[in-house]
């Protein structure tokens, strides 16, 4: 993933979410530091559902 594909956040298929088969969305914390290269590292935080 890119650095600017970490800006963005991922949303992931889960049956965990508040609608079953839907998307988890997660974002990175604002001020987190990441890197970007080969080994891309950031953390992502849980922001929310989507149907």
């Amino acid at each position: 993933m890119s650095a600017r594909g970490m800006d963005d956040g991922v949303a992931l298929t889960t049956e965990l979410s508040r609608w079953p088969g839907c998307r988890a969305l997660y974002d990175p914390r604002p001020g987190d530091p990441h890197t970007s290269g080969p080994g891309v590292a950031c953390r992502f935080y849980c922001s929310g559902d989507k149907p």
